[in-house]
C-alpha cells in the first residue's frame, strides 16, 4: 500500500532563535529562516520541540475547535508542559471528477457555480486536478495551482455533454492519481454528478481510493439527484473517508455548507514544548498526544500521529 508522507512534523530548534524570529515574523517563517530540513534539525542540540498533529471524530472528519488545554503531550510517558499551540492549514492536493454525460446537462449553471467556487477556494499551496468523465475518465487538468487555470478548465467542461456515466473508473483513476503523489498535502477526491448510472469496476476503484488515503466529497446535482437516492455505496465510501455528500441546493446555502466542508479538512495543529528530560545521550525518545480526559472530545476523538518520537541531541554533536 502507498503511504502518505507524514503530515506529523518533528523538528528541535534553538529556542532564543526561534522565540525571537517567531514573535518578528511567525512560526513558519521563522524555520525557513533558521535553515534547517527535519533531519538536520534532530542534530541540532538546543531543546524546543514543535510537531504537528491532527484530530478525527468518530465520523473520520476533521476537528477544528481544539484548544491547548484539550491536548496531553507525552515524552517517554512523562507529561510536558506545552509552550507553544497554533491551529494550521494544511495544503491540499485535489482532484475534481466532473460529471459531463448527457443526463448532467441540465445542470451546466449549478456546474459552474460549484467550478468557480472551488476555483476560489484553492489557496496558496494547494494543487488540483481535473477529470471529466463520461464513458470514460479523460484527464483536463494537470495538478496546478493557478486558479485561473483551474477555473478555464473547468468552465470548459460544460461543453462536453455527452454519453453515459462511470463513476467507478473516474474514481478509480482520480485515486491512482493521488496515489503516485510524494506529498504532505492531504489527498480529496471531489465528485460532481447527478448519479444517474454508475459503470465501472466498483471493488477496484474501492480498494485504490483506500489506498490513496483520499477523501471522498460528492455533489449531488438536482433536486433528487441518485447521488443520494441510490447511491448508498457512494455515502459508504464518502464517510468511510471522513467525507460526505452534499445536495446542491440554494447557491448561498450551498456555499456555507462546501465552505465549511473544504476548510475543515485542512484543520491541523502545532505544539511545541521544551524536553524535561535534560540528558544529551542521543538516545530515541518516544512521543505520544493525546486528548485531555477532562476534554469534552476526548471520548469522541482521536489523534493521528504518524511519527513516534525523535532522536535526542548528543554531546558528542557539541564537541567534535
Amino acid at each position: 500500500m502507498n503511504s502518505r508522507l507524514p503530515s506529523y512534523r518533528l523538528m528541535i530548534v534553538s529556542l532564543l532563535a526561534l522565540t525571537l524570529l517567531m514573535s518578528l515574523e511567525g512560526r513558519s517563517t521563522a524555520q525557513a529562516r533558521l535553515g534547517l530540513s527535519a533531519a538536520e534539525a534532530l542534530k541540532v542540540n538546543v531543546d524546543l520541540v514543535t510537531l504537528s498533529f491532527s484530530v478525527k471524530d468518530k465520523n473520520k472528519h476533521y476537528v477544528r475547535e481544539l484548544t491547548k488545554e484539550d491536548v496531553v503531550l507525552l515524552e517517554d510517558e512523562v507529561s510536558q508542559d506545552i509552550v507553544f499551540f497554533d491551529a494550521e492549514k494544511v495544503p491540499l492536493s485535489l482532484v475534481v471528477l466532473v460529471d459531463v454525460s448527457a443526463s448532467t446537462e441540465p445542470y451546466s449553471k449549478e456546474i459552474r457555480t460549484v467550478s468557480r467556487l472551488i476555483a476560489d477556494l484553492v489557496r496558496a499551496g494547494d494543487e488540483a486536478a481535473v477529470i471529466a468523465f463520461s464513458d470514460v475518465p479523460v484527464l483536463l487538468q494537470e495538478f496546478t495551482g493557478n486558479r485561473e487555470s483551474l477555473w478555464g478548465t473547468l468552465e470548459g467542461t460544460r461543453q462536453m455533454f455527452s454519453g453515459a456515466t462511470n463513476i467507478n473508473d473516474a474514481i478509480y483513476v482520480a485515486a491512482k492519481k493521488l496515489s503516485s503523489l510524494e506529498s504532505d498535502r492531504r489527498r480529496v477526491i471531489l465528485l460532481i454528478s447527478d448519479g444517474k448510472g454508475n459503470r465501472g469496476e466498483r471493488e477496484r476503484a474501492l480498494k485504490e481510493l483506500r489506498e490513496s488515503q483520499a477523501t471522498l466529497f460528492g455533489i449531488g446535482l438536482g433536486l433528487t439527484s441518485k447521488l443520494f437516492r441510490g447511491a448508498a455505496t457512494l455515502s459508504q465510501w464518502a464517510k468511510e473517508t471522513g467525507g460526505s455528500l452534499l445536495l446542491y441546493s440554494a447557491e448561498r446555502d450551498f456555499r456555507r455548507d462546501f465552505s465549511t466542508a473544504f476548510e475543515q479538512i485542512r484543520s491541523q495543529y502545532a505544539v511545541g514544548y521544551v524536553s524535561s528530560n535534560k540528558n544529551r545521550d542521543g538516545r530515541f525518545r518516544l512521543l505520544r498526544v493525546e486528548l485531555s480526559h477532562n476534554s469534552m472530545l476526548s471520548s469522541k476523538c482521536a489523534v493521528i500521529q504518524d511519527l513516534p518520537g525523535y532522536f535526542a541531541p548528543s554531546e558528542r554533536l557539541t564537541h567534535p
